[in-house]
């Protein structure tokens, strides 16, 4: 009981959304877990429907520990490690098949003594974070507060940019590509067991999404991934 009341999100988390163009979802970058974090939380205090009023954004520890119902002992340290390098992340590809790199932020800055993150979303990049692209995906923050892999961030986001489907099929070098991945787990097995099934399994336990996949070969490779997903009915969050 102890665990689940530690974990329940806080009813304004509840109202916090977060939207993304589906160029940028399908884009080719890595974060990690805490860097994907304070990004969500700061993409979050944009209203989507309207122009960006500013670039600039604060994340304080207090609310990181609220929204994601991190350590109260390493949260300090870990947003700092994690602002530290997000001014190093870059994006790739992020339209179509126009090759182009673009900065997620412009600046990145820890005030350590007020426990707090400043961070500059790039100007290329805050356009990408609202609904003013015409194709673009928006689901509740509360929906990923509880995952613990950036690689189910990502996964969860793909599969809500298909939401009005229920299915996402993908090719393996694509999926790869997106994640950062490529050259790593050059056996499918691999990618299965670090990757795919952990994801899985954790947006299936932790999301309002009922997750299953399966590999789609040509002869004996796998050559793509299908996933299959619908809303659970009623289910409280963790």
């Amino acid at each position: 009981m102890e665990a689940k009341e530690k974990n329940k999100a806080p009813e304004e988390t509840k109202a916090l959304l977060v939207t993304k163009a589906n160029s940028l979802i399908e884009a080719a970058y890595t974060l990690s877990l805490n860097e994907q974090r304070i990004i969500l939380a700061c993409a979050a205090q944009l209203d989507g429907r309207k122009p960006p009023p500013r670039n600039t954004f604060l994340l304080t520890v207090d609310e990181f520990q609220g929204l994601f119902g991190t350590d109260p002992k390493s949260t300090y340290k870990e947003m700092e490690e994690a602002t530290n390098r997000l001014y190093e992340r870059d994006i790739r590809k992020i339209d179509g098949q126009t090759r182009k790199r673009m900065r997620w932020v412009y600046m990145a800055e820890y005030q350590k003594g007020e426990g707090r993150v400043k961070l500059g979303f790039s100007p290329e990049i805050t356009p990408y974070l609202t609904m003013l692209n015409k194709r673009h995906t928006t689901y509740q923050l509360n929906e990923v507060r509880g995952l613990g892999s950036a690689y189910s961030i990502r996964l969860y986001e793909m599969l809500a940019r298909f939401r009005d489907t229920g299915w996402f099929a993908i090719s393996v070098d694509d999926f790869k590509e997106r994640l950062q991945l490529v050259g790593k787990y050059p056996r499918f097995s691999n990618l299965k067991a670090r990757v795919i099934d952990p994801a899985v399994k954790e947006i299936r336990a932790k999301t309002s999404l009922d997750v299953s996949w399966q590999p789609i070969k040509k002869g004996r490779t796998v050559e793509t991934i299908r996933f299959s997903f619908e809303e659970k009915a009623q289910m409280e969050l963790l």
